[in-house]
């Protein structure tokens, strides 16, 4: 056996292992996912009299979001702040998840194109056929292989 096709295995064993643990981390996660950020705003309402003028400020919380590429804030009162920071947080870590395992996709193809060119066999022996050119459009930010 190749030495790189046995590499190559290991490897794709290895990160199929991690792509089903991440897998198991988002089979986990229970809902409600609120989609957003959870911040807090501190203003000055502008009566004279107010304690924030003299620099205590009013705290209020909001979640923000885009709509349709524009910037959406939402105010959330006080009441619905554990539950709206809990399904902040819920998206937030789904979401990282997700993109670990389009990571974790992405290098399992790697691998298995790795192992393939690892197990193959020019032929015939003297003058062997050149390698296999890719076909169809070229990917997303890269360019054709050279002919």
């Amino acid at each position: 056996m190749r030495p790189q096709a046995s590499q190559a295995r290991k490897r794709l064993r290895d990160t199929a292992a991690q792509i089903q643990q991440q897998l198991d981390l988002l089979l986990d996660e229970r809902g409600p996912f609120i989609r957003g950020t959870f911040a807090t705003r501190s203003r000055v309402c502008g009566n004279p009299g107010c304690h924030c003028a003299r620099g205590e400020l009013h705290e209020s919380k909001y979640l923000s979001a885009s709509d349709h590429g524009r910037a959406r804030q939402v105010h959330v009162p006080a009441a619905e702040e554990a539950r709206v920071a809990a399904g902040v947080e819920r998206y937030r870590r789904f979401h990282k998840g997700r993109t670990r395992l389009a990571d974790l996709a992405k290098k399992q193809l790697e691998l298995v194109d790795e192992l393939g060119r690892s197990l193959l066999e020019p032929y015939p022996p003297g003058n062997p056929l050149p390698p296999a050119q890719r076909r169809g459009r070229p990917p997303k930010g890269g360019r054709h292989e050279s002919r």
